[in-house]
């Protein structure tokens, strides 16, 4: 089903039944790839004329990136050499979501009753009879490729004399993705994949090593991010896209909501309506900085994107390893 025949975002959810803002069951009871279903041989096709210079950008940071991570219950990386008689392995210690990364669908579900994406629950993941259902292997067999699109905010923000700490909570409005958009002269297609630059690999990389230090240690984490809106939501919906991805901690402004009575705010953090909601996968902490020289120097702010997550049964995320192809 194409993004142009889905129901419209005030037909969420699909079932009263089901949590606000849902699509369960647009795919079939049993789908467990949400909006990557967008992403079909016809749409992967229609992407091959963005490969017109040859020019490859990888969008990942280094396993070891940040420092240390942000939330303080995610261990650093530990690598470790097994050295043997003829020959070196290597051992790696990781959280999935320590560095550039994809949050899979058993991530975050819907804070009402546990609810993951088509109705995955806890004891799914970690109950006593615990199946791989909604598992990053879905991500990782299916493999994401498509036609990304970047929306370099940053820059975007700095010439209409907008200025920020990319650690304090500053909310990017729909308003100003739009104008953002409109600036760089981008048309979105159903199945686009959405990347973000907000500035925060920008504003890490100025920190002394101290600093990096103290930001993961910060009683209240705070991060640069889009505003946690039912209009912000909505756009995203009826824009038909794929996957999301941003360079900055979470996809959304940290935290993501400070009051439930404006009409505007999400009772829900995007993080619950996208990945358990739609099914849509959201990736973090990527590094869009090359990318986004590229785009600058050529005006042009689409490219092929592949990645391919590990295929970890039953996982709740993976690193992204993702690329750009120009």
């Amino acid at each position: 089903m194409g993004a142009q025949r889905r129901p419209g975002f005030q037909s969420l959810p699909l079932d009263p039944s089901h949590p606000p803002f849902s699509a369960w069951g647009l795919y079939g009871p049993d789908d467990e790839l949400g909006t990557l279903n967008l992403l079909t041989e016809e749409t992967l096709l229609a992407t091959k004329s963005e490969i017109t210079t040859g020019k490859t950008f990888s969008l990942n940071h280094p396993i070891n990136f940040p420092l240390v991570p942000m939330n303080p219950d995610r261990r650093p990386c530990e690598h470790r050499f097994n050295q043997k008689s003829l020959s070196n392995d290597d051992e790696l210690d990781i959280d999935t979501q320590g560095s550039s990364h994809w949050d899979g669908l058993r991530h975050v579900g819907y804070r009402d009753g546990r609810l993951f994406y088509n109705g995955s629950t806890q004891q799914d993941i970690t109950g006593p009879n615990a199946n791989p259902r909604n598992g990053v292997q879905n991500l990782a067999r299916k493999a994401i490729a498509g036609r990304g699109v970047l929306l370099d905010y940053r820059s975007w923000a700095t010439e209409q004399g907008i200025y920020y700490d990319a650690f304090d909570t500053h909310r990017i409005t729909l308003d100003e993705l739009l104008r953002c958009a409109e600036s760089q002269r981008v048309e979105f297609h159903p199945g686009d994949i959405l990347l973000i630059r907000s500035g925060w690999t920008e504003d890490y990389n100025k920190r002394s090593m101290e600093e990096k230090r103290a930001l993961a240690a910060r009683p209240s984490r705070t991060f640069v991010g889009v505003e946690n809106s039912i209009e912000v939501a909505e756009w995203h919906w009826e824009m038909g896209f794929a996957a999301v991805a941003g360079d900055t901690n979470a996809y959304e402004a940290w935290p993501p909501t400070e009051s439930a009575s404006s009409d505007l705010i999400l009772p829900y953090s995007l993080h619950e309506v996208f990945l358990a909601g739609w099914g849509m996968p959201i990736g973090e902490v990527w590094n869009l900085e090359n990318l986004a020289s590229e785009c600058r120097r050529l005006q042009r702010w689409s490219f092929f994107l592949v990645s391919q997550p590990l295929d970890i049964p039953g996982g709740v995320a993976s690193p992204a390893n993702a690329v750009a192809i120009m």
